[in-house]
Order: C-alpha cells, then structure tokens, then sequence
C-alpha cells in the first residue's frame, strides 16, 4: 500500500513498550532496471531468530518473507539505492506487559537511501559513550530487538550533542561491544580484530561478510575481547553495518587513529565490500537476489 496508508493503532504495543524486533537491509542499483537486494535469506533468518527470542508468534516463514521483501522492491522503482525495513511488533491487545496472545503484525517498507554518515567527510570521530551496552543480563543484545535501540538512541545523541559522528558502547564488564548500530573491527600490526559475539554485540551480517571478505584478501580475523586502550592504539578503526557499511574511523575520545586518514586495510575492505553488493565480485551464490522490473 501507499506509505501513507500504512498505520497502525497510538495504542500499539510495540510502539509503547518496544515490543519489536526488525532489520535493515539494503538493495542496490546494480543497472537501470535492476535492484540487488544484499543477504535478504541471511536477514529473515536473523529477523524470525529475533521474534524467536522474544516469544513473539512469527506467522511467516523465511520463504514467504523474502518473497514479501522482493515484492516491495518491486513495487518502488525509484533510481538509486534502497534501505528496507522489515518489522514485526506486538499489536494492538491491552497495556498488560505480558504479551505473548496478543497479535504479531509484521510490516516491510522502503526508501530511497545513500549513505548513512556525511559522504563528504573521509573519516568519522567518535567517542566511548558514558553509556554501557545493554547487557545479557538485562535484555537480549543478540536480538535485533527494537526496545534495546532507546540504548543505541541515548548514546548516538550525547556524541552528536558533543560534536561526535557516533559512540562507541563498552559492555558492562568495560570492554569494547559494539558502535550504536555498527560492529566493531580494529587494525593492530596487520592483524584485525573485533569483539566476539558475549561481549553483547548484535551479530552483524556486515561484520560476516567483512570478516569473509578479509579472510580471502588474506587478513587474519580474529575475535577477542577488546579494552578501550586498544582502541586509543590501534593502526585503523573501521565500523560496519547495513547502513554504514564499511567506514573509518580516524579520531577517538580526541586521539588520532593511525595516521588521522582512512588506512590501507580499511580502503581494501570498503572498496571490496562495495564491489560485492553490487555484483561487481562474488562471493557466495545466495548472497545477491536480483529483482528485475519490467520494461
């Protein structure tokens, strides 16, 4: 339907208590009359894992949601790059906290998208956020779940209010987790290392396909806890996520990151990445679906 037919109740569940999970996907222009959408299976897995989670009654399959995402790409034509946005929430059924028979809603939309960050600065700066990173203890940091965003939300607006492009949360043990809707990955000595998946990091589908992509470039990955001080020495620092894609860092808490420019590892992967969601190399056989309008 039109975006602005598509409504649902003030009364929501998922829009007053969170009680949603979602994802983020991109499709890219790959020719005139085509759209690519990137890892869609990948995406709807993780998306029914996180209703999953959550309790929340999915009543679609992997299958019927791809489906589903393909027909909305089909039905925007517009020229350049997409950002979709899936969701499924707890609809309308009562206040009672306990939702588990009240209605699953899911809805899937589109708009036209570019880049995430300002695409003409060469390189972010960012901060560590006062803020830590919701907890195992306390949530479900590995659902992509919409409550846990209020965390990204506070963290992402006290960097912009102190003139930073985004934070970095440590967990609650006070290492690195992840950036406010980014993974992690940092350059020391060749090697590139990222926090592992209980230093409550959402398991990005970019930070998989970063970490394959480095892999086969023949960079060591390696996942380990890693502490702020390793950050402030690294060589390069790089975020990766639906949005941002593959983007250096080069400054953190007001230190300079190796050199204060985008590094040569950095380039390599971004410039790789970049090659591989728009067909340009390939990687994997179901990493791309294309969509194809009529003429």
């Amino acid at each position: 339907m039109p975006f602005e037919r598509a409504s649902c109740s003030v009364l929501t569940h998922g829009l007053n208590y969170g009680t949603s999970v979602f994802e983020g996907i991109r499709a890219y222009e790959t020719r005139l009359d085509e759209k690519s959408i990137f890892r869609n299976r990948d995406h709807m897995e993780r998306f029914i894992r996180s209703a999953k989670m959550l309790r929340m009654n999915m009543r679609y399959d992997t299958s019927e949601l791809e489906e589903a995402v393909k027909q909305v790409v089909l039905a925007n034509r517009e020229s350049g790059d997409f950002y979709i946005r899936p969701i499924a929430y707890v609809g309308f059924g009562g206040i009672s906290l306990d939702y588990t028979n009240y209605p699953v809603d899911v809805a899937i939309g589109a708009l036209s998208f570019s880049s995430y960050f300002d695409p003409s600065k060469k390189g972010l700066r960012a901060c560590i956020s006062s803020w830590r990173r919701v907890s195992q203890d306390s949530g479900l940091p590995l659902a992509k779940a919409g409550g846990n965003y209020l965390n990204s939300s506070l963290a992402k607006v006290e960097a912009s209010t102190n003139g930073y492009d985004e934070a970095i949360f440590l967990d609650q043990q006070g290492y690195v987790s992840e950036g406010t809707g980014e993974n992690v990955f940092a350059v020391y000595r060749g090697e590139i290392l990222t926090p592992p998946v209980h230093q409550s990091i959402l398991e990005g589908i970019t930070r998989d396909t970063v970490s394959a992509i480095a892999t086969r470039m023949g960079y060591r990955v390696r996942e380990k806890p890693v502490t702020r001080g390793e950050l402030y020495r690294c060589d390069e620092l790089f975020f990766s996520g639906t949005a941002a894609g593959v983007a250096p860092v080069v400054e953190l808490d007001g230190r300079v990151i190796g050199t204060g420019e985008e590094g040569s590892v950095t380039r390599s992967l971004r410039e790789e990445y970049e090659a591989v969601v728009r067909g340009k190399r390939s990687y994997a056989e179901n990493w791309l679906t294309r969509v194809s309008y009529p003429k």
